[in-house]
Formats: C-alpha cells, sequence, structure tokens
C-alpha cells in the first residue's frame, strides 16, 4: 500500500504526461488539453480493469466450487495440491484406474517431499497409495460436472490475463500518443526480428 502512494505522489509531482499516460492511461492527454482522447484511453482503461477483477474473480469461485465438489463426490481434498492434479482427477474416475495406466506405460511412482506433496519427475507418474492423493467418484456425471467447473475456472483466469495485458498495452499505446500528440522531442523507432523459421517480432524503441 506504501508503494502506490508513493507512486501516486511521484505522479502528481512529475509533469511530464509521459509518466501521467504511463500511470494512467488518458491522464498525459488530458493534461494536453485533449479531452476526447482522454476519454477513449480512460473508458478502454475502465473496462479492462473492471474485466480484470471480474474474470478473477469468477475463476476463484469456480474453483472454490470445485474443490468443495471433489471432496463432496471424490472424497479428496485438492487444497494445496497442483493443478495437475486436479487436471487428473477431472480425467480419470479414481486412483487406481488412472495408475492402472500409468503401469502399462511403464511410469515410476512419485516420490514425497519432506511436506507430503509429491514430485513431480520425468517418468514417475504414478501415484503413491495410502497418501492423501487418492480418489474415487461416485459417479461419471459428478466427475463431468467436476470438470466443467474446473475448465470454466481456469478459462476465467485466462480472460484476467489477457486483461491485464491490455492494459499493459493501454498504457504503451498512450504513452506512444502523447508523444505524437504534442510532437515532444522523443524518438520512436521500430525493428521487425525474425523468430524462428515462421514467426517474427516487432520491437518498438521509445527515446525519452
Amino acid at each position: 500500500m506504501k508503494k502506490i502512494v508513493i507512486i501516486i505522489l511521484l505522479s502528481l509531482t512529475i509533469p511530464g504526461p509521459k509518466i501521467k499516460s504511463l500511470f494512467l492511461p488518458g491522464w498525459g492527454e488530458l493534461s494536453k488539453g485533449d479531452k476526447a482522447r482522454a476519454k477513449m484511453f480512460l473508458y478502454t482503461e475502465s473496462i479492462l480493469v473492471i474485466g480484470a477483477y471480474s474474470f478473477n474473480k469468477l475463476s476463484s469461485n469456480y474453483k472454490t466450487d470445485y474443490i468443495a465438489y471433489a471432496k463432496t463426490y471424490a472424497n479428496v481434498e485438492l487444497n494445496d495440491k497442483d493443478y495437475m492434479f486436479a487436471l487428473d482427477v477431472g480425467n480419470n474416475n479414481n486412483t487406481e484406474d488412472f495408475n492402472d495406466i500409468k503401469e502399462r506405460q511403464r511410469s515410476l511412482i512419485m516420490d514425497l517431499d519432506s511436506k507430503g506433496y509429491v514430485v513431480r519427475e520425468y517418468g514417475h507418474e504414478i501415484y503413491p497409495e495410502g497418501v492423501e492423493y487418492n480418489w474415487d467418484w461416485d459417479s461419471d456425471l459428478n466427475r463431468e460436472n467436476y470438470n466443467s467447473m474446473r475448465i470454466k475456472s481456469i478459462n476465467y483466469e485466462k480472460y484476467a490475463s489477457f486483461a491485464l495485458a491490455g492494459m499493459i498495452i493501454n498504457r504503451i499505446i498512450s504513452v506512444i500518443d502523447v508523444i505524437l500528440l504534442g510532437h515532444e522531442d522523443s524518438n520512436v523507432s521500430s525493428i521487425v526480428v525474425p523468430k524462428g523459421y515462421d514467426g517474427l517480432e516487432l520491437q518498438l524503441h521509445i527515446k525519452f
């Protein structure tokens, strides 16, 4: 909280519109008197902030739901377990079926660390017996319902990440817009760099 207050105070004392746009997209345009452009960036930022919060909240709610659902209908505790375990629980009726498949694939039993968590190493995919990694669904329908909630949770988490990425992009675009708007003494250059056989990377360089 103290760091946020310091950033706000620094932004208020530094007159540069580029710094303002970096802190809040549209603020730099507003300081230059362009209210129309400022509103565009501020509205975009508002939508992205609301989206990031809402998607993150939905993801958390669905995660809470599928953890409780698995406890009720598969008699397994997912709290403090990694996501790979939650995925395995959703794709197999019980631990025995899962381990049988891995045994046929000549996998080895996973070791446990000092806290009792499985150590995932190459070739070690069989869950040890007699620990908290046992599950047994009472029906395929409940397993499918669990999977539906799990998938929704991970999808909403991705949407929240996209919204956060959009907030970063919105700030970059706002800074560039302020530079071009004020014709300030700044240099903007870009270069396209080949990446692999079929990829390209756009590098944007801004000299303040």
